[in-house]
Formats: structure tokens, C-alpha cells, sequence
């Protein structure tokens, strides 16, 4: 009986360590792989914008921000409402422009073209941060500076000391955050690869 009993339990072991180990190698996979598509997707929305700009600005069809805007949101599949915040297409407008003059794009393009797309991407980067100041910062940081330039208006010394005191708290913690999520990152994928070769070890060891 107890020899029976051992038997299962061994099957049951041994169903479980193989269980675990395709589900482990699995996980990782899927995981890279989703990964991977969701880089890839990205540098081709990226790749799709800079072409298209590149193109309407030649031919005059993108004469505004609003066509920027409607080429954006059609590429990146954003909602309006996501659109508020700029800081994405303003890095994007930004690597066109190091690419243009690097010549990455547009080397058909005569020199005057050239110069004629460098200070409209310019011109929209300032239409941009001028219609949502300090995008490129996080919320709460762009929300505190939005305050200071509310207050320094209207002469709110107190309001602007009391502003200054919960940036420079506010900064302290990211700067914290950082660099726990540094330590953090500096040993999360040799532990991830030691835990799965370690459950491939034992799932074989106990298949022995």
C-alpha cells in the first residue's frame, strides 16, 4: 500500500515538475515576444509619422498643428483626450529633426526644403510646449511649475515659498524612487534567469 501511495505521489511530483518547467519556459517567451511586438509596433508608428511628415510638410498637406495633430492620432491611434499631453510627439518631431539633418530622411529634398521642414518642426515644438508648457515632465512636477507661474503673476510670495517646498519634496522622492527601482533593475534579470534555471534544474532532478 505505502508503495502505491509513494508511486503516485511520485507521478504527482514529477507531473508538477514538468508542469512547471513549460510553464516557466513558456512564461518567458510570451513574454519576450509580447514585448517585442510592442517595440517593433512602436518603431513602425514612429517610421510611419516621420515619412508622412516628412511628405506633407513637402507638399504642403500638413500646414498646421491641427493637421499634425490629425496625422498623430491617426498613426498612434490616440483619443483626443490623450492628445492633451504632447511630450511623445514632441520627441518624435525632435528625432525628425536630428534625422533630417543627418540625412536619415529627406536626402531627395534640396537644401532650401530642408531648411523650409527644420523651422516648421522647430515652430511646431513651440506651438506645442506653448499650448502645454512643461510637457515633457511628469504630472505632478508640471502641475507645481503651472502653480509658481500662476502665483509669481499675481506677486503670492507666500503661495510661491510654499509651491518651492513641495517641488523640492517632490523631487527628493524621485530622485529616492530611482534610485530604488536602479537597485532594483541592476539584479531583477539575473535572479529571473537563476529562478528559471534553478526550476529547470529541480523539475529535472526530481524527473531522475
Amino acid at each position: 500500500m505505502n508503495e502505491i501511495i509513494e508511486y503516485i505521489l511520485g507521478k504527482e511530483n514529477l507531473l508538477l515538475a514538468i508542469f512547471t518547467i513549460v510553464f516557466t519556459v513558456v512564461y518567458s517567451f510570451s513574454v519576450i515576444h509580447l514585448l517585442g511586438k510592442i517595440k517593433t509596433r512602436r518603431l513602425e508608428r514612429k517610421k510611419v509619422f516621420i515619412n508622412t511628415f516628412i511628405k506633407g510638410i513637402s507638399d504642403n498637406t500638413i500646414a498646421n498643428s491641427t493637421d499634425l495633430l490629425n496625422i498623430y492620432s491617426g498613426i498612434t491611434k490616440l483619443s483626443p483626450e490623450d492628445l492633451t499631453n504632447r511630450q511623445d510627439l514632441n520627441k518624435w518631431l525632435r528625432e525628425t529633426l536630428a534625422r533630417l539633418i543627418n540625412k536619415e530622411v529627406g536626402q531627395d529634398l534640396a537644401q532650401d526644403k530642408v531648411i523650409e521642414i527644420k523651422d516648421k518642426i522647430t515652430n511646431f515644438i513651440k506651438e506645442n510646449e506653448t499650448t502645454n508648457p512643461y510637457a515633457d515632465l511628469p504630472d505632478t512636477e508640471r502641475n507645481i511649475i503651472n502653480d509658481l507661474s500662476a502665483f509669481n503673476k499675481l506677486g503670492d510670495q507666500n503661495s510661491i515659498n510654499r509651491k518651492l517646498g513641495e517641488l523640492s519634496s517632490v523631487i527628493i522622492t524621485r530622485y529616492e524612487q530611482q534610485k530604488k527601482i536602479e537597485n532594483l533593475n541592476k539584479w531583477s534579470i539575473p535572479l529571473a534567469i537563476i529562478g528559471m534555471v534553478l526550476t529547470i534544474i529541480f523539475g529535472v532532478l526530481s524527473i531522475i
